[in-house]
C-alpha cells in the first residue's frame, strides 16, 4: 500500500513536471512583469536616445519595459499628479529637476532610502559628489541619478590666440575680473560701428543664469521658509556685473554665435557638446567660474518610483541598473556628465568632460521649489527692463521679491 502510495505521488509529481515544461516552452509561464517608464520625450526617441535600455532588457529578459510619453517640461508635474489621481501612474518616472518638488510634495514617488539601505550590492563610492545629495527632498530620497547637466567657462582657443590673450588653464576656476579682461580683449569691432564681429563673452540672464551669479556671490536664493531671497547684496553684486559686460560691448550674442565662432567665451553647458562637435567648433574648457566661492548650478535628472508601482522590486532593479558603470558609460557617449568617476570617457569629449566633472565638484544643485514655474516666469518678466536698462535692479527687484513671495503665500 505505502509503495502504490510512492508511485501514486512520483506519477503526480512526473506529470506537474512534463505541464509545467509544456509551458514553459510556449511561453505560458513566468510571464515578463511589464515595467512602465513614463518620460518627456516620445518612446521612438527615448529607446533611440537611451542605448543603455536594450542593455537592461537583455541583461533582464523577464522585465519587459514599456516607455510612455508623459508631457513636455513645462507641463510634466501637473499631468503626473493627474495619472496619480486616475491610478494609471507609470512604475518608474524621468524626472527633470525643474519639476522634482511638485511631484515629491505630492508624496507619489516611493522613498528609496530603505531600498537602498536594503540592497546588498550596491556600491556608491565611485559616485561623484552631489549625486546623491541632489537625490534629497522633504526628507526622503526621491531618486536615483542618472545624468548631469552642468556648466563651466569655456573659450575659443583660436579667437585667443588671434588676440594674443594666454588661455586660462584647464584645471583653473576663471574670475569674474579675468573673464571681464578676456572678453574686453577678445571683442572684435571690425569697423567700429558698435556692433561686435566677435563678441568677448557670452552668458544669458534669465533665472537659471542668474543662479550661479548669486551663488557665486555667496547667496542662496530662498530663505529658511522657502520663500524668494533675491532683494539681497550677492544678488545685486551678480546683476551689476553683468550689465557692466552688457553696457561695455563684452556680453553679447548668443549660444548659436559661439558654435560658428563669434563668440570668444562663454559659460558652456554639458548639453551643448553635441552641436560643438557637429559645428566643429574650436573649444577648450577650464574647472569652472568663481567669484566669492566656486558656485556652479547642477541639473541632475533622476528616475523615481512611484508608490503606487505594482512592480516595485523589477523597478528598483532598473533604477540601480541606470547608475551602474555599464549604463554610464552611455551617458558620456551621448556627450551627457556621468554621475560616476570612474567611467572611461571618449577621446572626442574627454577635455570638456574633464572640466565639467571638475565643475560639478563644486556645484550646487538646482534648488527645488514647489512653485519652480512660476517664480522662474515672475523673475524672468520682472527682470526683463533690467536688462534693457529701462529701470534700476534697486527698482526691479525688490518687487519682484514682494510679488512672488505673496503669491507663496497665497499659495501654500
Amino acid at each position: 500500500m505505502a509503495t502504490s502510495n510512492w508511485r501514486s505521488r512520483r506519477f503526480i509529481l512526473f506529470t506537474i513536471v512534463v505541464l509545467l515544461c509544456g509551458m514553459i516552452g510556449t511561453g505560458s509561464v513566468f510571464a515578463k512583469t511589464k515595467l512602465t517608464v513614463g518620460t518627456w520625450l516620445a518612446p521612438e526617441s527615448f529607446l533611440q536616445q537611451y542605448g543603455e535600455m536594450a542593455v537592461f532588457m537583455e541583461q533582464n529578459p523577464d522585465i519587459e519595459l514599456e516607455v510612455i510619453n508623459i508631457a513636455a517640461h513645462g507641463e510634466y508635474a501637473a499631468k503626473i499628479l493627474v495619472l496619480a489621481a486616475t491610478g494609471s501612474i507609470p512604475d518608474v518616472l524621468m524626472v527633470p529637476p525643474e519639476q522634482v518638488a511638485p511631484i515629491v510634495n505630492a508624496g507619489i514617488l516611493e522613498n528609496l532610502q530603505p531600498w537602498m539601505d536594503n540592497d546588498g550590492t550596491l556600491d556608491t563610492r565611485e559616485w561623484l559628489p552631489g549625486a546623491m545629495s541632489a537625490m534629497q527632498f522633504n526628507d526622503i530620497t526621491f531618486g536615483m541619478p542618472a545624468f548631469v547637466v552642468n556648466y563651466t567657462y569655456a573659450y575659443n582657443p583660436d579667437i585667443l590666440n588671434e588676440r594674443g590673450i594666454v588661455p586660462p588653464a584647464a584645471d583653473s576656476w576663471v574670475t569674474w575680473n579675468q573673464i571681464r579682461d578676456i572678453g574686453r580683449r577678445s571683442s572684435v569691432d571690425v569697423d567700429g560701428d558698435g556692433e561686435m564681429e566677435v563678441w568677448g563673452f557670452f552668458h544669458g540672464h534669465t533665472y537659471t543664469e542668474l543662479l550661479p551669479l548669486l551663488f557665486q556671490a555667496g547667496g542662496f536664493i530662498f530663505d529658511d521658509d522657502m520663500l524668494l531671497n533675491l532683494d539681497q547684496p550677492a544678488m545685486y553684486e551678480g546683476v551689476n556685473w553683468l550689465l557692466d559686460l552688457i553696457d561695455a560691448k563684452i556680453h553679447g550674442g548668443s549660444r548659436a554665435d559661439f558654435y560658428q565662432s563669434r563668440v570668444a567665451t562663454m559659460r558652456l553647458g554639458s548639453f551643448e557638446m553635441t552641436n560643438i562637435f557637429n559645428n566643429q567648433t574650436p573649444v577648450a574648457v577650464t574647472s569652472g567660474i568663481q567669484y566669492k566661492t566656486k558656485g556652479e548650478v547642477s541639473y541632475v535628472t533622476s528616475y523615481t518610483m512611484t508608490k503606487q508601482s505594482q512592480s516595485k522590486d523589477a523597478a528598483w532593479r532598473y533604477l540601480k541598473f541606470l547608475t551602474s558603470r555599464e549604463a554610464q558609460q552611455f551617458v558620456v557617449e551621448r556627450s551627457r556628465v556621468p554621475m560616476r568617476r570612474d567611467v572611461r570617457m571618449p577621446d572626442t569629449s574627454r577635455t570638456m568632460l574633464t572640466g565639467l566633472i571638475n565643475s560639478l565638484g563644486t556645484a550646487m544643485g538646482y534648488p527645488y521649489h514647489v512653485e519652480s514655474n512660476y517664480i522662474q516666469s515672475a523673475v524672468n518678466s520682472g527682470m526683463a527692463r533690467v536688462w534693457t536698462r529701462e529701470v534700476t535692479p534697486a527698482a526691479a527687484i525688490p518687487e519682484i521679491q514682494r510679488t512672488v513671495n505673496a503669491y507663496l503665500l497665497d499659495n501654500r
